[in-house]
């Protein structure tokens, strides 16, 4: 391949990728995944998954999850010569079907395709914002002016003050911080 050949195989995977996934069929889309693929989305999953064989469920939580999601590209960025990628995304939808309570979300993400094998996609990195997600449904509150991990530790501590349990910081013996060191 070359940077023309490299260009055209990056920019009709990301259109191949983005139907995928807004097919909502878990076939179609590892068809355009190597058979060793490695999947990191730790926003999602526990860890990384490696292969069809422990990617299918994660896929399939989506979907059930998810509903409704649909992805739209707002751009992408291409390495030519390295065939690496990364798709700037909207997705949005419904809550889950569980939480008819929860409003519809509408959040922003990267695709990272950092490695292709035999025409496929072999390694995957995703980042997006599941806390902001979360919010727009109702399943957490607004995070107010509390910046970095400070929002977080509010949530674990159930303080509004940002420390989370200081009890557990302690007994770690490591200092908490304030929401002036969040910054």
């Amino acid at each position: 391949m070359n940077e023309e050949t490299d260009y055209a195989f990056l920019e009709g995977f990301a259109k191949q990728w983005l139907a995928a996934w807004n097919s909502h069929d878990t076939d179609i889309l590892l068809a355009l995944l190597h058979p060793d693929i490695v999947w990191e989305d730790r926003t999602f999953w526990t860890e990384a998954l490696r292969g069809h064989g422990e990617l299918r469920p994660y896929v399939d939580k989506i979907w059930t999850v998810m509903h409704d999601v649909r992805f739209e590209e707002i751009q992408a960025f291409f390495a030519r010569d390295q065939l690496r990628g990364v798709v700037l995304f909207r997705q949005f939808g419904s809550a889950p079907r569980s939480q008819p309570e929860w409003k519809p979300f509408s959040t922003h993400g990267c695709d990272i395709f950092l490695e292709f094998k035999d025409g496929k996609l072999s390694h995957y990195m995703a980042s997006y914002d599941i806390v902001d997600m979360m919010c727009q449904m109702g399943a957490l509150p607004a995070r107010g002016e509390k910046v970095g991990g400070a929002y977080l530790l509010s949530l674990a501590g159930g303080r509004s003050g940002g420390r989370g349990n200081a009890a557990e910081g302690e007994r770690q013996g490591r200092p908490l911080p304030s929401d002036a060191d969040q910054a």
